[in-house]
Parts: structure tokens; C-alpha cells; sequence
């Protein structure tokens, strides 16, 4: 995931990122307003968008009041859509959330589209998916099972890793890696921290070749707390390291 406007599409593993609790809603809804933060509104199949803002929050009424766009013809194309997903950041947390049967509005004396307040919105905090490169010093090894009789593993070099997932030099002597395939008990040594067990899906293999030796990019599938803590004091451990170095940036 990025920092652009763009809108998430939905997932299984961001579940946890939507807000479903109407006074944290109306709470973040009139922080947008009261702050004037900019929003990009997108409709319809063919990414037309505009940037608008929130003029109301009304918990009584049930409604939400955005800004009419001046340009007359975006505003009754967002008028004739069936929804809207809106898009804007606050401290670097991205809020999203999806507003159905917008209608002509006023506020004060300015035009306006109203529509419910929306039943969920999504609160994504970029923190969490930093990735950040694995040093010399601190060098993350990930133990896979390749043997259904338990007790065989092998140990992957990690070279990048998240809260969300992780990227190996793979070069296994003893199995052979497939996208999308799921490998449960994989046990991810983090130096400094300690030992996590993860289930990951292989999302997807660059490489292999004469060698054998290829880049693979994993996510983590069902993370529990405890790991989730531990993965995030190591990123921030690492990006505390790389900050430290002359001319230290962290990595993409």
C-alpha cells in the first residue's frame, strides 16, 4: 500500500483497519471538517474524481455535507452517482469511507451534496507498513518447514520486511517455493527482539534461475498481536539504525 489518494480496495487483512463504532466516526468526520482537510471524492468506473471538503457534520440529521466542486459538471455527475468513496490523510493516517445516494444540499449559503454518515470508515496508519531493508547487524533469518513429519526446516535469508510481510533471498535445496501457496509454522528470528511464528502466502517469485536462487515476496496470513508487537518493535528498531547513519534514509 502507498500514501497516494488513491482508494484501498478491499480486503480480508485491513478488516481490522475499519471503524465501525458511530461516535469514533462522527468524532473523525468532524475533524476532517473542522480542520478543512482537503478530500478526493471518486465515482463511477473511469476514476473521474474532484477534490472537495466537509462542510457539516450532522449526528441529528444523519447527514454529511461536502462542498459542491465549481466545475458544474462534476458536481451533477457526483449528484447522478449511486455512491462516492472518499479519500483524505490526517497525520499521515489515511481515512477512507464510501457515501451512497449523494443529493443536492445547501450549507449556509453555499451548494452543497448531502448523504448519510457512513456506517464504516476505514483508518489506515502507514506506520505499520513501512518496510524496511534488513542490516548486517541486525539480519533477519525466517526457518520454513519442508518436511510434513515436522522438525525439517530451512533457513531463508529475510532482505526486507513489515508488519505486512516480508521478502527472502530463496534458494531451498530441499522444496520448491509457488505462488499463492500458503506455508504455515515458519518461524521469523528477528535479532534483538525475538523469535515470531508466522503463517505466510508466497505472493509472488522474481528469478530462479540456473541458480536456483530467487526473490520472494511473502505476506503474512491471520498475524497474531503478540507477533504483530514484536514485528513492529523491529521495524522501528531498524528505521531508529538507518536514521542514525550519516545520510541514513529509511527504505521504500
Amino acid at each position: 500500500m502507498d500514501t497516494t489518494p488513491f482508494p484501498e480496495p478491499e480486503s480480508p487483512e485491513q478488516e481490522r483497519f475499519w471503524l465501525y463504532s458511530r461516535i469514533e466516526i462522527l468524532a473523525l468526520l468532524s475533524r476532517l471538517c473542522s480542520g478543512n482537510v482537503p478530500m478526493t471524492v471518486y465515482w463511477g468506473g473511469d476514476g473521474e474524481c474532484a477534490v472537495t471538503l466537509i462542510l457539516e457534520v450532522n449526528d441529528g440529521s444523519g447527514g454529511l455535507k461536502l462542498d459542491m466542486p465549481g466545475v458544474e459538471r462534476l458536481g451533477e455527475s457526483m449528484l447522478a452517482a449511486a455512491d462516492l468513496v472518499c479519500v483524505a490523510f490526517i497525520d499521515h493516517i489515511k481515512i477512507q469511507f464510501a457515501l451512497h445516494s449523494p443529493r443536492r444540499a445547501v450549507s449556509g449559503a453555499y451548494p452543497a451534496l448531502e448523504a448519510p454518515i457512513p456506517e464504516r470508515v476505514l483508518r489506515l496508519q502507514r506506520r505499520e507498513y513501512y518496510r524496511v531493508r534488513t542490516p548486517e547487524t541486525l539480519s533477519a533469518s525466517c526457518l520454513v518447514p519442508y518436511s510434513g513429519e515436522g522438525g525439517r526446516y530451512e533457513s531463508l535469508r529475510v532482505i526486507d520486511l513489515s508488519v505486512g510481510g516480508m521478502a527472502m533471498v530463496a534458494a531451498p535445496r530441499h522444496f520448491e517455493m509457488s505462488e499463492a501457496s500458503t506455508i504455515d509454522r515458519c518461524f521469523l528470528d528477528l535479532p534483538g527482539v525475538g523469535t515470531v511464528t508466522v503463517r505466510m502466502r508466497v505472493a509472488h517469485l522474481e528469478g530462479g534461475g540456473d541458480d536456483g536462487v530467487s526473490r520472494c515476496g511473502c505476506e503474512f496470513v491471520d498475524l497474531s498481536a503478540q507477533a504483530r508487537m514484536m514485528l513492529q518493535r523491529y521495524v522501528q528498531r531498524i528505521d531508529v539504525e538507518q536514521r542514525q547513519r550519516p545520510g541514513g534514509r529509511r527504505a521504500a
